[in-house]
């Protein structure tokens, strides 16, 4: 096997574009684009048999076993800092990269000073998908160095053949259907704003496993979860999306991906959101 970089994805995402996450999407769209791509495989629980295991410890003592005689040059861990350890300890002499792509001291493996200390004396490069994170990474941290880190945040390509004037009036919701998403606050909005100019659409573009937000679906339709290529196609359609978090968002991708297709991104004004609005597309 010619691979000798390898990119560690978390135990729950899925390289399946009917279910990737954000992080998904980011080592997919980063690795297509690198001179290197032909040297990398990416690992996922896709291809195992997740009712053995079931967890983050079996997943990565799982690819540990399974690779320790291969030499392998370097590892990409994305947004699971308790994988290090294992990673650290089978593969002694492999340069290890560490991406975050939430808050560090939500993660198991850096919520501790001593954990984030660690992390930087075993890791050879830490990125962070936004600034906030990056500030939150180094909280309470003394002596700090920011010369084996780097800000990697998301990023798409722009579509330029949208015609302005096809566009309908739509007003686009793409996230989790929760309270911490701020779904709760677009319904509420959609409702008055409908009764105001009933002529504009109202779309959610998500899912949520534990839903108790029950808008009125003559006012807001609700599509489910939609695959990245289809999301785009949402946005190149639309007029405004809305992304209003009133959680601490750690970049957000909406403002990338709408303004990428013409669509005007409205956005809290919070943590990573507030850097997404101003990371420009190429």
């Amino acid at each position: 096997m010619n691979k000798n970089i390898f990119i560690i994805l978390p135990f729950k995402e899925s390289l399946d574009p009917n279910y990737a996450g954000a992080v998904s999407i980011y080592v997919k769209d980063t690795t297509k684009l690198s001179k290197f791509k032909n040297k990398i495989k990416i690992i996922s629980s896709d291809d195992l048999d997740k009712s053995k295991l079931f967890r983050n410890k079996n997943y990565i003592i799982n690819f540990c076993k399974k690779y320790k005689n291969y030499k392998i040059d370097i590892i990409e861990i994305h947004n699971r800092p308790e994988y290090l350890f294992y990673i650290k300890k089978y593969f002694p002499n492999t340069k290890i990269i560490l991406i975050f792509h939430n808050d560090p001291l939500s993660l198991r493996g850096s919520i501790k000073i001593n954990e984030r200390e660690n992390i930087i004396s075993n890791c050879n490069k830490i990125v962070f998908i936004s600034k906030w994170i990056q500030q939150r990474f180094f909280s309470s941290v003394k002596n700090v160095n920011l010369s084996n880190t780097s800000i990697i945040p998301h990023g798409i390509s722009k579509k330029n053949d949208i015609n302005l004037l096809k566009k309908k009036k739509n007003i686009l919701f793409v996230a989790k259907l929760n309270r911490a998403k701020g779904y709760h606050i677009f319904c509420e909005a959609a409702s008055k704003f409908k009764k105001f100019d009933p002529s504009w659409n109202f779309i959610a573009i998500g899912n949520e496993a534990r839903k108790n937000i029950f808008p009125d679906p003559k006012v807001v339709d609700e599509i489910g979860y939609k695959k990245n290529s289809e999301v785009l196609k949402y946005y190149a359609q639309s007029e405004i999306a809305v992304g209003n978090s009133v959680w601490n968002e750690p970049l957000g991708r909406i403002a990338i991906e709408a303004s990428s297709r013409k669509c005007l991104p409205i956005i809290s004004n919070s943590a990573g959101l507030e850097e997404s609005k101003k990371i420009a597309v190429v």
